[in-house]
């Protein structure tokens, strides 16, 4: 293994710098982060809210009105729902761990427990880690403390006695500033930004510095830039004993281009834009519902002459010559534009696997709208997902032994193994009944059995929760149970009195 040269404690080097394709990119990944988490003070600052007519020009819109639509605007994109409905099947039963077996079965067992010295779970960290990686991907960065100034241990004994193991940073792509990979797309390098060192104490003065923290494959670096433009670029520097950059990425998608390398695909990606262009639509659809509120206007007599009021039943006695017109913008274009908001909000959830491919909508009067699930393409994105998750935790697992051991170690050696869930309930209670019904209404389930039990276990997954004791007992009278065909009124056929069929969806 080739020595890294040693880097010097103060530089002339800027970590500040970012990747050509980071500048690029960067106001599309700030754009999925919002839409995905929309505070309001996004909202009320106008971030992603355009002005009429520009920012220049003789056709600006006034301030008074822009601050009036940044103070009425809202979201009403569905970005967070596509996420939490993942992200809470996914976790809807906890992980399942096996490592028994594993040499090293001590060291993963308190990591697993606490993976950022912070007392932070696996579960709770890849929960994060895979909420994250809908928006704009995801990097683990499995690091090591550093010895305390003055200290050099000479072995794992030491290190253990200061405290010494490996923990976890995450950073999305906005944190990532700059990176290189090689030919099979695994990084050579990145940099990412930490921001300012915390304050110690909340007497503390505010620390005006920023820190980068750069992981290669044989070394790490920490550097500290000041605050005040003055004091140099500082930079601390350790040995990766372990022969590979100490980074795990999960992403939703990957880029294919090849001028687009280690680039991270979003759930939003083609999402967000659609949900902005929403959030400027409804803004108009309110100034024109404001505005279409009528007025009278009296041509052919003083102002004097008019009356102050409008009431129900009232009269007007105006001078010859006088007529009143009353002015109200057509709603017809209105109604138009709440149409157009209306196949927005279809074409995100079309695109998020919410509805059919003509982003078809159930509307139902008792509970407002009912989503049409794509449950196939749903079911088999999330069960990829789970599949990715299982991979991410792995070598999450992998690489932090190999740097608490200081020697890298393979998945082989290391006898870990992870299992997501891959059970969802991505459809109603009632669809599902509907469906055992229907099918049940077939009259084969005395000779399909198993397909019978899976249907109905199906509703117990989506009634109870698998942690419930009930789930399971429920189980076990689903496979305990036969079905077999029943005649109804006589006739084993399933046929009503009158020899027609029976509608499956009559009570």
């Amino acid at each position: 293994m080739s020595t890294v040269p040693p880097i010097p404690t103060v530089m002339e080097f800027d970590p500040q710098a970012v990747h050509p394709l980071y500048s690029k990119l960067l106001p599309s990944w700030l754009l999925n982060r919002d839409f995905a988490e929309m505070h309001l003070h996004v909202l009320r600052d106008g971030e992603h809210l355009d002005k009429f007519g520009g920012d220049t020009g003789d056709n600006v819109e006034p301030a008074a009105q822009y601050a009036w639509r940044r103070n009425a605007s809202f979201a009403m994109d569905h970005c967070q729902d596509l996420i939490n409905l993942r992200v809470d099947n996914l976790f809807r039963s906890l992980p399942s761990r096996h490592y028994d077996a594993s040499a090293y079965k001590e060291i993963i067992d308190r990591f697993v427990k606490d993976v950022d010295g912070a007392g932070t779970s696996m579960d709770k960290l890849m929960r994060r880690v895979v909420a994250m990686h809908y928006i704009n991907g995801v990097d683990v960065v499995v690091d090591k403390k550093r010895p305390p100034e003055g200290s050099a241990p000479k072995d794992r004994a030491e290190e253990a006695a200061l405290g010494l193991r490996p923990y976890v940073h995450v950073f999305s792509a906005i944190e990532r500033m700059d990176w290189a990979v090689d030919y099979a797309g695994k990084y050579l390098w990145a940099r990412y930004r930490l921001g300012a060192p915390s304050k110690a104490d909340e007497t503390d003065a505010q620390i005006a510095a920023c820190q980068y923290l750069t992981m290669t494959a044989g070394q790490w670096r920490l550097y500290t830039v000041s605050g005040d433009g003055k004091t140099a670029t500082t930079v601390e520097s350790g040995t990766i004993a372990i022969g590979q950059v100490p980074v795990v990425t999960m992403y939703f998608k990957e880029s294919m281009r090849a001028d687009f390398p280690k680039v991270p695909l979003s759930l939003l990606s083609r999402i967000a834009p659609i949900a902005r262009f929403l959030l400027n639509l409804i803004s108009q659809i309110q100034i024109d519902i404001y505005r279409s509120i009528g007025f009278m206007v009296a041509t052919g007599v003083g102002s004097d002459q008019i009356p102050s009021t409008i009431t129900p039943m009232g009269c007007w006695a105006l001078p010859e010559g006088a007529s009143i017109t009353q002015i109200a913008a057509e709603f017809d274009q209105i109604r138009g534009k709440i149409e157009f908001a209306q196949m927005l909000m279809e074409s995100i959830l079309r695109i998020g696997k919410l509805t059919g491919n003509q982003g078809d909508l159930q509307s139902r009067a008792a509970s407002g709208v009912q989503v049409a699930v794509e449950r196939t393409d749903l079911d088999n994105e999330m069960r990829s997902t789970a599949g990715a998750a299982e991979e991410v935790e792995r070598e999450i697992i992998r690489l932090m032994v190999s740097r608490e051991l200081g020697k890298p170690i393979t998945a082989d050696e290391l006898g870990y193994s992870v299992e997501y869930n891959k059970k969802y309930v991505l459809t109603s209670v009632s669809e599902l009944i509907a469906q055992a019904r229907a099918w049940v209404s077939v009259g084969v389930q005395d000779e399909l059995p198993s397909t019978t039990k899976a249907m109905f276990s199906k509703i117990v997954d989506a009634m109870i929760n698998d942690d419930d004791p009930m789930h399971e007992k429920a189980m076990k009278e689903i496979e305990a149970a036969t079905f077999t065909v029943v005649p109804i009124l006589g006739n084993a056929s399933a046929e009503g009195q009158s020899g027609e069929p029976v509608d499956p969806e009559a009570p």
